[in-house]
């Protein structure tokens, strides 16, 4: 919270003179290296409320202070002050609105920890940063405003009875950040928690429970509000032949950003047991209860889950494996039942080839039908080191037949369809016929809902659904999403998927890699009207590495030629060098090209850019550092530029540090004619007292 500093400086200067005269006293405090000759303390005259608390120090270690039921470590205490200039300007639709500001914040920082009554009794940190900021902004309408505001930093921990089989942990801190991330930029966040953790201690029976509460506001690109409550359960208990544990959690997660709020309750109940069936241990039983329930503004969901897991090692060399598992999920007006069974056996032969052979049986039954499905596979894995090489083959078959039946058209509900969304790959949904104003993507847990145009993008390509990230979003590059959506399932029908794959890899001299890797799926329709779409899909790749002390370069090529998803190819380059010398100079460089052409469409994906990192250690009390990324991406649909430079410069001195830095950021987001540019100019003074 924000108060005007004259208002309420004289309370926190007073509360924090108190704290100095009673735990620090009158200690002279000398700022010398270690190799420096001591000095001597000169006597001084002291009135008799210093003897007094002279007194109460005698005996006492110098860097504490200690009476029969409390114990305070000396303080470390530091002060800061800041010079920053930020200029930030955004520009919509040819209007451009741009912000200067320019501010002095001073901070103190005092660390302590210790113990009350006895240590067996209340171990506890505390951290007090009171930071005082003044602020003056002008507006490119010409409104200038100016604030001072008060910011009372701190941090806590306490914990109660640690040496018992009971323990209770709490925390609290409020804490402002500012943080550069490459592809980022400059963000600030102000976070608020607390919470509290029992530890129940038994060897029988340990158990946890804790409670959490967070608040965030962050701002950058976007601005964002979240709060997040927690409660969780866990327990366990372990036997010589088993181990059962139990997980449950309930959070309340509320997200506000850019004007879209969300809020989302998740209830999640786990049941583990692991039990060894004889003395060896050769033959092992996994088993997994689940129940999850999920209350948000658009879909309400409940799930269970049962799943059994049976592994037997017969030989060094020899292992089957058992699963059966059943999951019904409801959600909103529709319901569904699945029923899975698999059965494999996995050989080893003389340490270099691996076979696979298994098969499947699936049912899954649902509010507009039922699937009945069964296949069978068989996998071989051949690996052979050499003196100067290593050569890998592997091939696999999977045979899948399947029957539906039910209504002639029905539409269906597809929960947490999992996809890992990455600027340099093309990703499309499972199923077409897909209502796009149905579609919702959250985060693995589901406790995160991402917003349409601002974390990601979905296009409709002929009867198909693309989804990518895009680059100013909360979506990271590489990050595995979960997408939740309805689709007009097909006419009922019988079909058989046949499918082949086989790989080859050569690594030589452990600096080269080669890998080969074809794929080809082709459908049979047995019964039935066929679909829309029938699967005739062949996708070859090929990727070549090179990798050296102080280089390594990749090259990919993958051709995707697929009659289920529209037809692509892709071809990517990526280069890294990087360099360092005695551990005082240090630079990275790495530069990447990819791009992506479409078969069926005259569309052209560009993507290339780089990012670099230099660390230069100039002499022992000062250092350089230096980072920059550029990122363009362009295409019928998406064209972004994103680039960014930092550069600090920071000296340190006996108890002194200087840091002096520079940030710029400059986002452009072309489709919708939106860009945003930040600088950043920073200038830091920190002593550190004691």
């Amino acid at each position: 919270m924000t108060h005007s500093c004259f208002n309420i400086l004289p309370i926190p200067l007073l509360a924090f003179a108190s704290l100095f005269l009673l735990f620090v006293g009158p200690v002279v405090i000398h700022a010398e290296e270690k190799s420096s000759e001591s000095v001597k303390v000169v006597a001084q005259e002291t009135s008799p409320l210093m003897a007094l608390f002279q007194r109460w120090q005698t005996n006492q270690p110098e860097d504490s202070r200690q009476k029969q039921y409390y114990f305070i470590k000396r303080p470390r205490m530091g002060a800061q002050l800041t010079s920053e200039f930020n200029n930030e300007s955004q520009t919509l639709n040819g209007t451009t609105i741009q912000v200067t500001s320019l501010k002095f914040i001073e901070k103190i920082s005092v660390e302590t920890s210790g113990w009350l009554y006895h240590p067996g009794l209340m171990q506890y940190s505390l951290m007090i940063e009171p930071e005082l900021k003044q602020v003056n902004e002008e507006m490119s309408q010409g409104e200038t405003a100016k604030t001072n505001s008060f910011s009372p930093d701190y941090a806590m921990t306490a914990t109660f009875l640690e040496t018992k089989p009971y323990t209770l942990n709490i925390f609290t801190n409020h804490q402002q950040e500012l943080s550069w991330a490459t592809f980022t930029g400059n963000s600030e966040s102000i976070v608020d928690s607390y919470g509290a953790n029992g530890q129940l201690k038994y060897k029988t029976l340990p158990t946890t429970l804790g409670y959490s509460h967070s608040e965030t506001d962050q701002t950058g690109f976007y601005a964002s509000k979240n709060i997040h409550e927690d409660f969780n359960l866990s327990s366990a208990h372990q036997t010589q032949k088993s181990n059962t544990s139990l997980i449950s959690s309930y959070s309340d997660d509320q997200n506000s950003s850019e004007g879209f709020e969300t809020q989302i309750k998740t209830l999640n109940n786990s049941l583990l047991n692991n039990y060894h069936l004889t003395e060896d241990k050769k033959v092992q039983l996994n088993s997994t209860l689940t129940y999850r329930s999920q209350e948000s503004s658009w879909l309400d969901t409940q799930n269970i889950d049962l799943r059994e897991h049976l592994n037997w090692r017969h030989l060094p060399n020899l292992q089957s494996n058992y699963s059966a598992s059943h999951s019904r999920l409801e959600s909103g007006d529709s319901s569904s039942d699945i029923t899975n069974f698999e059965a494999g056996l996995t050989h080893l032969l003389y340490e270099n080839l691996i076979t696979d052979l298994g098969s499947r049986a699936h049912q899954y039954n649902y509010s507009g039908g039922n699937e009945n499905a069964a296949n069978g596979f068989l996998d071989f894995s051949y690996s052979r080191p050499l003196s100067w090489a290593r050569v890998g083959l592997s091939s696999g078959w999977d045979y899948l037949y399947t029957d539906r039946s039910g209504f002639a058209s029905s539409v269906a509900l597809v929960t947490n369809e999992t996809h890992r969304l990455s600027l340099s790959e093309e990703i499309y949904l499972n199923n077409y016929n897909i209502d796009l104003a149905s579609i919702i993507v959250t985060n693995t847990a589901g406790t995160i809902v991402y917003i349409e145009n601002i974390d990601y993008r979905v296009q409709k390509i002929n009867d198909y659904v693309r989804i990518s990230r895009l680059p100013f979003g909360s979506i990271t590059d590489g990050q595995t999403v979960s997408v939740n959506y309805r689709y007009l399932r097909n006419s009922e029908y019988d079909d058989a998927l046949l499918t082949e794959n086989y790989g080859f890899n050569f690594d030589l001299l452990h600096d080269w890699s080669f890998s080969y890797n074809f794929l080809r799926v082709t459908q049979d329709i047995l019964s039935g009207q066929a679909p829309l779409h029938l699967i005739d899909d062949t996708i070859q790749r090929v990727d070549v590495r090179y990798d050296i002390d102080w280089s390594n370069t990749s090259l990919s090529y993958e051709d995707n030629n697929r009659q289920s998803t529209p037809a692509f190819t892709r071809r990517e380059i990526q280069e890294t060098v990087y360099y360092r010398s005695q551990l005082q100079f240090y630079v990275s460089l790495k530069g990447y090209f990819g791009q992506t052409n479409y078969k069926d469409r005259d569309e052209t994906k560009e993507f290339y850019g780089g990012v670099t990192t230099f660390d230069w250690m100039l002499t022992r009390w000062c250092k350089l550092r230096v980072e920059g990324f550029y990122d363009k991406t362009q295409g019928n649909f998406e064209d972004t530029e994103n680039k960014g430079i930092k550069a600090a410069l920071e000296f340190r001195y006996r108890i002194w540090t200087a840091r002096l830095s520079y940030e710029l950021t400059d986002q452009n987001y072309i489709m919708t004619d939106y860009q945003r540019t930040e600088q950043l100019a920073r200038f830091e003074i920190i002593r550190i007292m004691w």
